[in-house]
């Protein structure tokens, strides 16, 4: 019974081979089909599918040089709180935002609030509140800025539905 479901299990493997057909009825729409629908309809010769097989690639640069202890190691940032499509209950209408930053000295970080940006000095504080925010659909970001103001790295981006508080009766 074993070999009986394993001969079935390989059968399944084996690539299916099946003759695709077109044509055209009489309003002029193109059609395609596995059976032809009449006499004299001869199958199509598609193309190849297109395949990938991946070749060998070195290795990043970072990989292949020595790290030089003097130089500071890249900057990151990534949204911790809220997750993207969070729906958010405030009856303060305040979303509370925790990053997970990097910060080389110099460095601060900025809060975006539906494109806006909501601090108007770099903070080195990985937690913002967004206060008063209107109910709906809206997207939070946050950005690593050098001392000069020159954006280093930007978070991905985070979408949130900002809703009243459900009141149970």
């Amino acid at each position: 019974m074993r070999a009986l479901i394993a001969f079935a299990l390989l059968l399944n493997l084996l690539p299916a081979h099946a003759e695709v057909y077109r044509w055209t009825d009489d309003k002029g729409v193109v059609h395609y089909g596995d059976k032809p629908p009449k006499e004299g309809v001869k199958p199509v010769e598609l193309p190849p599918l297109q395949t990938y097989s991946p070749s060998a690639t070195t290795a990043p640069a970072a990989a292949r040089e020595p790290a030089n202890p003097a130089l500071p190691t890249k900057s990151s940032l990534r949204i911790v709180s809220p997750v993207n499509d969070d729906t958010l209950r405030d009856a303060a209408q305040s979303i509370s935002m925790t990053v997970d930053a990097a910060l080389q000295p110099g460095q601060g970080l900025l809060f975006f609030l539906d494109g806006v940006q909501q601090n108007k000095v770099a903070t080195p504080s990985s937690a913002w509140l967004f206060e008063n925010v209107e109910r709906g659909e809206h997207q939070l970001g946050a950005a690593i800025v050098a001392a000069d103001g020159r954006e280093i790295v930007r978070a991905a981006p985070v979408t949130v539905h900002m809703k009243p508080p459900v009141r149970l009766r």
